[in-house]
């Protein structure tokens, strides 16, 4: 059944990123969900029937399918709203008392912390970042050529809302390498200002 699709899958995800992005559907647009899972590659709504536990690894395709299919029933098919989704998904993430931990401390110790937990999440790849100024910052991925640009978008609305959570504005990104265009890493550029 699922053993032809899991053919061929290099990269793994941890369970916790696709129960919260169902998570996130479920809670801001509960009407959607039954219409993403419906839309759904078949192979992938058949193993999305079966349950997903947090701590188990699954084929990366299921978390870029779903967001895929969110960005196509949500979205215009552009891949626009996986920026839009992870805006949104930092805001829930990054709520209440995390907050006033991110305005004292400040963006680098948090960004620092929060990439560490890549290799938590996704059995592929490595996550860094650098901050070379006061106003810019590098996030770079490399060793996943199976990335999926869904996903880098939505990891790009993520880190926006993380800026503006640590009270920074005018904040301005780009995609400015990706594996999945044939280069050597995933790169994005965070451009900002503090208030």
């Amino acid at each position: 059944m699922y053993n032809m699709f899991l053919k061929g899958i290099m990269a793994q995800v941890k369970g916790v990123p696709i129960l919260g992005l169902i998570k996130f559907i479920k809670k801001d647009m509960k009407d959607v969900l039954p219409k993403v899972l419906d839309s759904l590659p078949p192979d992938t709504r058949d193993y999305m029937d079966k349950h997903i536990a947090l701590t188990a690894w699954y084929p990366y395709k299921l978390y870029t399918d779903l967001l895929k299919t969110l960005d196509k029933i949500v979205g215009n098919g552009d891949l626009s709203y996986c920026i839009q989704q992870g805006r949104l998904s930092a805001k829930h993430d990054l709520s209440t008392i995390y907050r006033i931990f991110l305005t004292f401390a400040g963006p680098k110790i948090w960004i620092t912390r929060a990439m560490s937990a890549w290799n938590s999440y996704f059995d592929s790849g490595h996550a860094e970042v650098s901050i070379p100024s006061d106003t810019e910052a590098l996030f770079t991925i490399t060793d996943f050529p199976d990335i999926d640009i869904a996903h880098v978008k939505s990891v790009q609305g993520w880190l926006e809302q993380f800026l503006l959570t640590c009270n920074y504005t005018d904040v301005e990104s780009k995609i400015t390498k990706c594996q999945c265009y044939g280069d050597q890493i995933t790169e994005l550029q965070f451009t900002f200002r503090k208030q």
